[in-house]
């Protein structure tokens, strides 16, 4: 008990500095955020049995998505606003991309995160405390590319996986976060997504979420709380493509993601 009176005080502290000092403010949030993210997982870990139980194993990550979204929603006081949600639920099983900005895309994903939804991620993550944890139990698809592993024969065998299991998977295809000082834009798209959902037979979804710029500036030390708006686009259909054919397809998704990028992005405020 007297570890929780500690923490109170410092937090109280920290909330007080915060009104001279823009820094502390910022540091305050991220270890709420830090805090509000174990306590999801290990809702997580704790569900693993139930859903199990259940025949839903996947769907420990979406307990952990909304565990992690509610509580941030409370603490950071970011809510997010979905148009367009009712597109995962006629498009699944899919492949959902979206774009990448900050590590703030999480509560993002918390709200929109399906049911029955695993997450494709680098195999090294597995060992991640907490993380590593719940994704294992939630069976999310770990890949490890080796030097004479092609990147199209690693993406057949995750869609093998995926199509085995009869779930969505989700993917950020820019491959890193994009931050862009003029403006909200986007990264060149890596095929991984389009060769996962074309060997799988799925389609894939975008969904896109505005410039975090007016939320969350790591570089300006600058977070705060307010509405985070997401717009998700029809599903794009790769039926009748030949493997070659993906890379226009990918340039036009990226292309429309773009346009509504900008669409739902509030003017830049200074910071």
């Amino acid at each position: 008990m007297h570890w929780l009176l500690w923490a109170l005080a410092v937090d109280m502290c920290l909330a007080l500095g915060a009104l001279l000092v823009r820094k502390l403010g910022f540091y305050r949030r991220l270890v709420h955020f830090a805090l509000c993210a174990a306590f999801a997982s290990t809702a997580g870990i704790l569900s693993a049995p139930i859903m199990w139980a259940c025949g839903k194993r996947a769907s420990v990550n979406w307990v952990v998505a909304r565990t992690f979204y509610y509580t941030t929603r409370v603490v950071l006081g970011i809510n997010v606003e979905i148009e367009g949600e009712d597109i995962l639920q006629r498009a699944r099983p899919c492949v959902m991309i979206g774009n990448h900005q900050t590590m703030l895309d999480l509560i993002m994903l918390g709200r929109v995160f399906p049911m029955q939804t695993v997450i494709l991620a680098k195999k090294s993550v597995s060992y991640y405390p907490f993380v590593g944890w719940f994704m294992r139990l939630a069976d999310d698809i770990f890949i490890s590319r080796g030097s004479k592993q092609s990147v199209s024969g690693m993406f057949q065998r995750a869609s093998a996986e995926l199509r085995a299991k009869q779930v969505s998977v989700w993917f950020f295809p820019e491959g890193t976060r994009g931050r862009f000082a003029d403006g909200p834009d986007l990264l060149p798209f890596k095929v991984g997504a389009f060769l996962l959902a074309y060997h799988a037979q799925v389609p894939v979804v975008p969904v896109v979420v505005m410039d975090f710029h007016n939320l969350h500036n790591s570089r300006r030390f600058w977070s705060t709380g307010g509405t985070l708006k997401i717009k998700i686009l029809e599903p794009v259909s790769l039926d009748g493509l030949a493997e070659d054919d993906l890379k226009p397809v990918m340039d036009r998704t990226r292309e429309s993601m773009l346009v509504e990028l900008k669409r739902i992005s509030p003017p830049r405020i200074v910071h």
